[in-house]
């Protein structure tokens, strides 16, 4: 498995191929994963994030990791994340870390059934709601190779239509170097 240097780890901006990649079951589960915790989460902090899926960072495995949203600064990362179901309907303003400066409504399930491991192998299976359960879905996206202006309505996707064409003109890639462990 080719694991990503944590020094050089950033977050990938649209049009990055990476963040339209599915990404693949975890099976190794080490102590690399703490490290990838903590690094994404300084990232993610840094930037301002809830949020930040291993395809947002160029990691193709289904891995994310969520920052609290009852205490600043804690975070938590999850190994193959699943819902199970969804349930009602919110929608409400959604912005994401991989297409800065962009913002639109969405709707999202109310309430999600989510299945994870943690980073220790404990398997969980609890329920999330409101702005948890949106977080959850939107990462899930990611993993899926999805974005949330893929979500967005008709009117939506005019409007940003030009900002995203603007970042397809100017996008300059990463260099991607990995490491193998």
């Amino acid at each position: 498995m080719k694991y990503p240097k944590l020094e050089r780890l950033q977050i990938l901006h649209y049009p990055d191929p990476h963040l339209r990649e599915k990404a693949v079951d975890l099976t190794d589960v080490g102590n690399f994963l703490k490290e990838l915790t903590e690094r994404m989460s300084e990232l993610m902090f840094g930037a301002k994030g809830i949020g930040l899926a291993s395809t947002q960072v160029g990691w193709p495995f289904r891995f994310i990791v969520l920052g609290s949203l009852t205490e600043e600064g804690k975070s938590e990362g999850y190994i193959n994340p699943v819902i199970l179901s969804r349930q009602g309907r919110q929608v409400a303003e959604e912005g994401c870390l991989s297409v800065p400066g962009i913002w639109a409504k969405v709707r999202r399930a109310e309430r999600v059934r989510v299945r994870a491991t943690r980073i220790d192998g404990e398997r969980i299976e609890f329920d999330a709601e409101g702005m948890a359960a949106r977080a959850w879905q939107h990462e899930l996206d990611h993993l899926e190779g999805g974005l949330f202006v893929d979500r967005v309505g008709p009117a939506a996707r005019i409007v940003i239509a030009g900002r995203l064409r603007e970042m397809e003109e100017h996008y300059v890639p990463p260099d991607d170097e990995g490491d193998e462990h």
